[in-house]
């Protein structure tokens, strides 16, 4: 199997072509990892993905489902057997193993090998292959333990609510806004108030066993729930409804980790990512011969990795 990047990352295997996360081409077949739009080919693609992912996507538009797999499902693309395994990255994230009588390949897409309130973080898979995303792969960003920044966060809630505020959180719609709900579900006897787009994906995820306790900020309980103050704002944009009482806005993402962003009160280094040894420990327990880094700090973890006796390096662009 050839892994090519430029464009997209396509993977070619005899007369089998499959995008990863992309698609260059119309009518082409692309394994999506999980349903941030970034990450989601144009509407031609003829698209697989778990039954998570795909309901997601479905909110935003109309696309192509070539096939749904749930984890621990096979299917087969020409010659190429494909599985799905959880990323840990957001509700329904995928990394995919391939292989076919060359050989074996893992693409993670987005990764998160920590555990999280609502859901288990990434095992690594043993292949030949591996084409590892690197976001955080820098030693400047290794995360605390995540039980520490869940005890920050909650910390941060009841002290804004007993100063007479109402905490809020501008975050990922899918991925944080759910752990968010989560972490006050398990943690608080407070209501989570979610904005709208933020609730129609909770809501779409919660047929796959997924139950988040929370209020559409829009619904007359939701209003009500904010009216009288003691609760969670869960918003994917910085919006502040009406209200007497002072907001307090705080972002919760991996750089906070060493850049503060301007105009909130608060930053948690609460990521959807795994961190640097989370990054290196993947690697090396894939026993992959060979390692190709994407994205992020591609470049300094494949340095690391090498040092380490890896064979790894940063995706060849396409010709």
């Amino acid at each position: 199997m050839e892994v090519l990047g430029g464009r997209g990352l396509l993977l070619k295997a005899g007369n089998t072509r499959i995008w990863l996360d992309s698609a260059a081409e119309n009518d082409c077949v692309s394994l999506v990892s999980h349903a941030h739009l970034d990450h989601a080919p144009g509407r031609l693609s003829r698209i697989i993905a778990t039954p998570e992912t795909a309901s997601v996507l479905n909110l935003f538009g109309s696309h192509r489902f070539e096939k749904l797999i749930r984890y621990g499902e096979s299917i087969m693309l020409g010659d190429v057997k494909v599985s799905a395994h959880p990323s840990g990255h957001v509700i329904g994230s995928s990394q995919f193993f391939l292989e076919n009588n060359d050989g074996s390949l893992v693409y993670t897409g987005d990764l998160n090998t920590y555990d999280s309130v609502i859901l288990r973080g990434a095992k690594p898979l043993e292949s030949e292959t591996l084409i590892l995303e690197a976001t955080y792969g820098s030693p400047r960003y290794i995360f605390p333990a995540r039980e520490e920044i869940y005890a920050r966060i909650i910390r941060w809630i009841i002290e804004t609510i007993r100063a007479g505020e109402i905490p809020a959180f501008k975050v990922y719609a899918l991925g944080k806004a759910q752990e968010i709900i989560g972490l006050v579900n398990v943690y608080l006897r407070i209501p989570a108030l979610a904005s709208f787009t933020i609730s129609r994906i909770t809501e779409s995820l919660s047929q796959y066993g997924f139950k988040l306790e929370h209020l559409p900020i829009n619904s007359p309980e939701g209003l009500e729930a904010f009216k009288q103050g003691e609760c969670v704002y869960i918003s994917s944009k910085r919006y502040s409804p009406p209200s007497r009482r002072r907001i307090r806005w705080a972002v919760a993402t991996g750089w906070a980790l060493r850049y503060r962003p301007s105009g909130f009160d608060a930053a948690f280094p609460l990521s959807g990512h795994a961190d640097f040894s989370g990054l290196v420990r993947y690697a090396e327990e894939s026993g992959a011969k060979q390692i190709y880094l994407v994205h992020g700090f591609a470049d300094e973890l494949a340095k690391h990795l090498r040092r380490k006796g890896l064979r790894a390096e940063t995706l060849p662009r396409a010709p």
